[in-house]
């Protein structure tokens, strides 16, 4: 009768000392629920019906926290496609960030980008607007084409990398003779 009576009492106290917080439960949830994650991404990116770019990446992590965001902190690669999807121009980083509410993408580490002329610009930060469609940076840039090689501050570019501007130009520049054209 007293064993009985002990195990009683035991469980007793074992059951009343076992609470948890109703707070500190839901916090724990809402932070676990907050994020999404997921490993070998292939996503198609398209415009009206036409694919216009497609991204891999090994992982992705998305924080549906306010602001979401999408993160790519083990690398992408974008390959980007012209209406008949002749491929334009491919880009590469080391880690990425897509803001979802604002639309745009933060590229950081080794970024580069090669377009279908063999141009290849080469930085450790770019930013790109998808809705403008057009690649921006404060950074340090390089840009090497079959031609030359180009050093400079910020840039300013279109999506197809065909027409770009480095806004503070640094180094060497080889200027083509408007003259010869004419002869």
């Amino acid at each position: 009768m007293i064993k009985r009576a002990l195990l009683y009492t035991l469980m007793t106290v074992a059951v009343c000392s076992c609470e948890n917080d109703i707070n500190a439960v839901m916090e724990f949830d809402s932070k676990k629920a907050a994020t999404e994650n997921g490993v070998d991404i292939v996503t198609i990116f398209s415009q009206n019906g036409k694919v216009n770019a497609k991204l891999t990446a090994p992982t992705m992590e998305r924080s549906l926290d306010k602001p979401s965001y999408v993160a790519f902190k083990n690398g992408l690669k974008v390959f980007m496609y012209n209406d008949t999807l002749g491929l334009e121009s491919t880009l590469s980083a080391k880690k990425g960030r897509y803001l979802e509410d604002e639309g745009n993408v933060y590229l950081s580490d080794s970024v580069i980008v090669i377009n279908k002329k063999g141009e290849r610009l080469d930085c450790n930060e770019l930013n790109w607007d998808p809705k403008r469609k057009i690649f921006y940076s404060t950074k340090e840039v390089f840009i090497k084409t079959p031609t030359d090689s180009l050093h400079g501050w910020g840039l300013e570019a279109n999506e197809d990398f065909s027409e770009k501007k480095i806004l503070k130009v640094s180094g060497p520049i080889t200027v083509e003779d408007s003259t010869a054209v004419m002869n």
